[in-house]
């Protein structure tokens, strides 16, 4: 079948067009965040995932990472799924929703995770954000699309969220873009690394979060130098589509943009313009289309601020706590955020502003803390610091004065030097603008470097561990165009460096342990303009590189703030911090006991020998030290020659020299004890340390082996483990034949995994030197037991004979115990407000158990800990969703996280509900039963009762209607009539509770009419005046028992009913209503029908009278079809009864029509009908007695 739609055009001049909006941003391009994937922190969202193990194994024996798992038809629907966080332990308080614990030898250390989503493309992506919390390693995959490969240059030790958060930028391996999102099945695949290289850190964590960010149209405060965007929405109110419609914008009455549009019949345009405010104040923006506008203002601020420090001199020590007091006041008009920056800290500094945002409205003032604490390694002196402060609207407008190497390939002239300085630290002639470089300067091309930095590669070899110097050249031909200006001088450089411009130092980090790696950008001062030079200027930069890997690149930027539109310039605070010295020193004997060799007693000459002593500076300043020797025995032993007097600068080494003479009277037992004192010279407090170091001529022949042994922990939860060993106090303290162990032999062996029954042979691991007491054996595996033995070795080559002994045992348990957890509750919903759940675990050792909840996916609490039941009651404190898990300890120190139980779903609240309030009177054939509220309704029962109306008993008599689920509402209930009809409900959640709920609706069904009213009659009173009369409408009441009144019409047109001319109430037997001010000449046609409870009316009683002026009048009931009804005709005007001197005879004919014929009579002001007197004066009707006196007017017959 062919269909063809047509939609019609039309032109826009009569069009019904509505200008519906006017909406803006200054933040266009960033829009805001929507998660697509959520976080397992989060949301526990599931992924499809298995483990493997690194690479570098044999794939034959191990299960290695299979090609293209990052593919979108890659079939994963064999692995196991889980919820993310993917680890080991809890990271902040969140708990893993799926264990991944790598196991020893590298299995498991490579985890896959698969998550497929549907996305519909219902979101104008501006880019895309995919967050990660991990360690230690990383690649991420978008519909087999690379986001980034987080390989050995990017590890993290410790997961926090977010370790990256990568947003695409158009560049590669910078984030997701979001082109690569397909309507319909997308997935989104990454590997986690878990490096175990050395040992490992024992951890593991992966989690992610990918977002999209899309427009939205945030009315931020506007500060001049925006730039906006309107959005104004057009609505097509037409069935069919509008062209050549003339659309326009007005700022402050002026055309600024106008367009030719076409909108879709019944749809919305938005029509974008871009504007940027040229003032302050406010601006009055006008839409306009065809006759329609519409108006919005919009104010244009500004920012400014005012900050001081109240001490800018701050003096301390190297780990105190030292604390800057920051005022700062909002001279802006708009509300504000504040930040602060801090330039010249070093990176090991504990730099901190509290609070870290301070928000201030217009002319409000507040404080900020600047705390820093400068690290242990802190040289002693006055540090020069910059301080400033931004606002959150802070933007800045760059002009590039000197371009980087990475981004322009800039030249400069540089010279590598051999090894030390090629200029002492205190020439800086090099830097300045007449200094002339010799001809071992060169002109190369920046980045210089030995390896590429990421994705960005070197234009210049630099080589060697060095310093090299830089030297860039540049021209300024007018100062004026950098007044009001800030400088950025960027710096990318390993490892430690000094820059100058013009000859001064802008920043220095050379020497103090402050090193690190090259990035874009490691630093970024900013200092003010006044060291340009009109003309020429000279960037000079040394950097000195210590491990092999060099990189060099510079820019130099000139930064405009926008607020300078409005006169307000940043202000940058200088500080000073004094870190006080600290005086502290270590001295280290390498040879405490030393015996003449060889070479030394090979002459007759006397013999002498050295002694060493190292001394390291442990304080952040320089100091030099006085020494002092003494001996204890200086008839066999003489001091030759000792450093009286050493200096050390900060951080340095420095070896005191001690020469021995031993005098011709030493025998072969002397020992000379010497005590090396050493003072502190500069330390305002006495500081002094020793050591004692021994010299001997000779030892006798040894005969005694080394007594050694080895100590291990008995129990170890990993592959890796320390291995310790000692002498025996015994032998140490043999002065003659001991204390001599030069090595250690430390042998192993296992049982293979048997439980003890079967040891193998033992292995040398290692042979170590004296010097060392400790090392870790890295070779356990799980279940096996190992036995160590230490066999030492002395100068004589005397061995220690460990034949059949073992000195330490050590069990190897890597494996965690888990719990499986059985819940003793059917079903995912309960409303039981206790549970009880039991556990197994098949594990030897097991020391406890630690049992916990979570309600809604929040943190984990402790129900009971350090148990060895297994199954536990759990009191439910609050209705949510509760999951379970337990955490197994054993000996050896594993913890295993159980897999969480499945959720639970407590409710014990029933839903409180009733039936929607119905009308309580219906004529209708049928209602529709509904409820005011579901809350958490699943399903329900309805009930009913029905009896005839006027019979209904107590209690009520109830029966089941049916039963129903909440898709099943309204419920359609048929009605009979004069019936009346009783509904109840009771109604249940998902867990089974409800009410029983006494609480109804009823209704009853009436579709009957009213019987007509009685005796209906008209009269004029002849009361009214200029032209006009009034008329008495009186009647007996309807026989109808539901009655709630009475409407009286008059009409002009026996065809019509007419106008409702009054209503009386139900109730009184006799009624009458008083037509008042009724114009003469005119035959009226009056109606009276009784109305019920259902506003019903009944059958109309209709009368008419003839009402002519100055004419003899004739007045009649009803017409007759008869023409036998006489007429009466006499003077003035005749009503239903003649009043004022004229008598009046009433007859009736077949038909029922009523005559009033007149006579002669007696004149009376009341009439008798019925038993009762009328009173021809107002209408009322009253009991016939010999007063005649009318009591609600007061007329009197006389």
């Amino acid at each position: 079948m062919l269909t063809l739609a047509l939609v019609e055009t039309a032109n826009g001049d009569d069009a019904d067009i509505d200008i519906t909006t006017i909406k803006y941003t200054n933040d266009f391009e960033n829009g805001d965040p929507i998660t697509i994937v959520s976080s397992g922190k989060d949301d526990a969202t599931a992924y499809n995932y298995n483990f493997y193990d690194d690479d570098d194994d044999d794939c034959d024996q191990q299960s290695c990472i299979p090609e293209n798992w990052y593919a979108v038809d890659f079939d994963d629907s064999n692995w196991s799924l889980g919820a993310a966080p993917f680890g080991n332990d809890e990271l902040d308080g969140i708990s893993p929703g799926t264990i991944w614990q790598t196991e020893e030898g590298g299995l498991n250390d490579y985890l896959i995770i698969r998550h497929h989503f549907t996305y519909s493309g219902e979101y104008e992506a501006l880019s895309a954000t995919l967050n990660l919390a991990y360690n230690n390693y990383y690649t991420a995959y978008l519909n087999g699309n690379l986001i980034r490969s987080c390989g050995w240059g990017c590890g993290e030790s410790d997961a926090e969220y977010w370790n990256n958060e990568l947003t695409y930028d158009g560049s590669s391996e910078s984030g997701p873009n979001p082109d690569w999102l397909v309507e319909g099945e997308n997935v989104l695949a990454i590997l986690g690394i878990d490096s175990t290289w050395g040992g490992g850190d024992g951890e593991q964590w992966l989690d992610v979060e990918l977002v999209v960010n899309v427009q939205a149209w945030k009315e931020n405060p506007i500060v001049l130098g925006d730039n906006l965007v309107f959005g104004i929405d057009f609505f097509n109110n037409e069935e069919t589509n509008v062209t050549d419609l003339n659309v326009t914008l007005e700022i402050e009455g002026v055309q600024f943009a106008n367009q030719t549009i076409e909108i879709e019949n019944n749809k919305t345009f938005e029509w974008r313009v871009e504007w940027t405010p040229d003032r302050l104040g406010e601006f009055n923006v006008t839409a306009k289309i065809l006759n329609e506008s519409l108006t919005r203002f919009i104010h244009v601020g500004y920012y400014a601020y005012n900050f001081s420090v109240a001490d800018d001199y701050l003096v301390g020590n190297t780990s105190e706590l030292l604390t800057y007091n920051i005022t700062i006041s909002n001279e802006g008009d708009v509300d504000d955020n504040y930040t602060f920056q801090l330039f010249g800290a070093f990176n090991d500094w504990d730099v901190e502003f509290v609070p870290n945002v301070i928000n201030l409205a217009p002319g409000e003032t507040g404080t900020v803390k600047l705390e820093i604490i400068p690290d242990n390694g802190t040289y002693s002196g006055v540090y020069e610091l910059t301080l400033t402060a931004l606002s959150q609207y802070h933007g800045e407008i760059a002009d590039m004065i000197v371009q980087s190497g990475r981004d322009n390939e800039t030249e400069w002239k540089w010279v590598n030097s051999t090894g030390s300085r090629l200029y002492e630290a205190d020439n800086t002639t090099w830097t300045e603008n007449d200094f002339e470089p010799d001809s071992n300067w060169t002109l190369a091309p920046a980045p210089f470097g030995d390896s590429d930095l990421g994705s960005i590669d070197y234009n210049t070899e630099w080589t060697g561990n060095n310093y090299a110097y830089f030297r860039h050249v540049f021209y300024i031909d007018d100062l004026s165009d950098y007044e009001n200006d800030t400088l950025s001088l960027n710096m990318a450089a390993n490892n430690y460096g000094t820059y100058y411009l013009n000859g001064h130092e802008i920043f220095n980090d050379m020497g103090w342990g402050q090193g690190h790696n090259a990035r874009y950008w490691n630093e970024e001062i900013k200092f003010n303009t006044s060291l340009l030079k009109e003309g020429k200027n000279v960037l000079a930069s040394v950097v000195r590189e210590t491990g092999n890997t060099q990189w060099f690149d510079e820019e130099l930027v000139s930064v405009t703030p926008k607020s300078s539109a409005w006169g307000f310039q940043p202000e940058y605070v200088s500080l000073k911090l004094e870190v006080l010295p600290v005086y502290a020193f270590e001295l280290v004997a390498p040879i405490v006991d030393k015996s003449i060799s060889e070479d030394e007693a090979c002459c007759d000459q006397e013999w002498t020998y050295k002694f060493e002593i190292w001394l390291y500076n442990r304080g952040n300043i320089e100091d030099s030290y006085e020494i002092n020797v003494t001996l204890n025995d200086t008839v066999n032993f003489s001091i030759v020659d000792y450093d009286s007097f050493i200096h050390a600068e900060f951080d340095e080494e420095v070896t005191i020299e001690l020469i021995i003479a031993l005098n011709p009277s030493v025998t072969e037992f002397s020992v000379g004890e010497l005590n090396i004192s050493v003072t502190s010279m500069n330390s305002t407090e006495e500081m002094s340390l020793w050591t004692m170091v021994k010299a001997r001529m000779y030892i006798i022949q040894d005969t005694l082996p080394p007594g050694t042994y080895a100590e291990s922990d008995p129990l170890i939860n990993n592959s890796s483990f320390e291995i310790r060993w000692f002498i025996e106090a015994w032998y140490k303290s043999d002065e003659v034949m001991g204390n001599d162990t030069k090595y250690f032999i430390i042998e192993y062996k296992d049982d293979n995994g048997t439980n003890g029954e079967t040891w193998g042979e033992w292995n040398v691991w290692q042979n170590f030197s004296s010097e060392q007491s400790s090392a870790i054996f890295t070779d356990g595996l799980d279940g096996y037991r190992y036995r160590f033995r230490s066999v030492g070795g002395d100068n004589e080559g005397l061995v220690e004979n460990k034949e059949d002994k073992y000195d330490t045992q050590t069990i190897v348990d890597l494996s965690a115990p888990y719990a499986n957890i059985e819940l003793r509750v059917t079903g995912n919903v309960t409303n039981l407000d206790y549970i009880e759940f039991e556990w197994t675990a098949n594990h030897p050792n097991i020391t406890g158990y630690e049992v916990q909840y979570r309600l809604n996916n929040q943190n984990w609490t402790t129900i009971e800990e350090n148990t060895l039941a297994k199954w536990i009651g759990f009191n439910v404190p609050i209705d949510g969703e509760y999951n379970f898990r337990v955490i197994t300890s054993d000996e050896a120190g594993n913890k295993g996280i159980s897999e969480i139980s499945r959720k639970i779903l407590v409710d014990t609240i029933a839903p409180k509900t009733n039936i929607q309030e119905i009308q309580k009177l219906t004529d209708a054939e049928e209602i529709e039963i509904n409820l005011d509220v579901l809350e958490d309704t699943v399903n329900l029962t309805l009930y009913y009762s029905v009896v005839r109306e006027n019979q209904e008993v107590t209690p009520i008599a109830w029966d089941k209607y049916g039963e129903y689920v909440v898709s099943d509402l309204p419920i359609s209930v048929s009605l009979n009539n004069q019936f009346h009809y009783y509904f109840k409900i009771v109604a249940y959640d998902l867990a089974g509770n409800h009410l029983i709920n006494e609480s109804y609706q009823d209704i009853i069904v009436d579709r009957d009419a009213p019987q007509k009213i009685r005796n209906l009659e008209i009269k004029d009173t002849k009361d009214g005046e200029n032209g006009t009369t009034d008329i008495v409408v009186s009647f007996m009441s309807s026989q109808s028992q539901d009655l709630s009144g009475y409407r009286i019409y008059r009409s002009t047109d026996e065809n019509e009913t007419g106008t409702v001319i009054g209503s009386l109430d139900a109730g009184d037997l006799y009624l009458s209503h008083r037509d008042s001010r009724v114009e003469m000449g005119y035959k009226y046609y009056y109606s009276v029908v009784a109305v019920d409870r259902i506003n019903f009316e009944s059958e109309p009683e209709t009368r008419f009278i003839v009402l002519e002026a100055e004419e003899p009048a004739t007045v009649i009931k009803e017409d007759s079809e008869s023409s036998n009804n006489p007429l009466f005709i006499g003077m003035g005007v005749i009503g239903v009864i003649a009043l004022g001197g004229a008598g009046f005879y009433f007859l009736k004919n077949k038909a029922g029509d009523e005559i009033i014929t007149g006579g002669e009579a007696n004149p009376s002001n009341f009439t008798e009908m019925d038993g009762e007197f009328l009173c021809g004066a107002c209408g009322s009707m009253f009991e016939i007695t010999d007063d005649k006196t009318c009591p609600s007017c007061g007329t009197v017959d006389e």
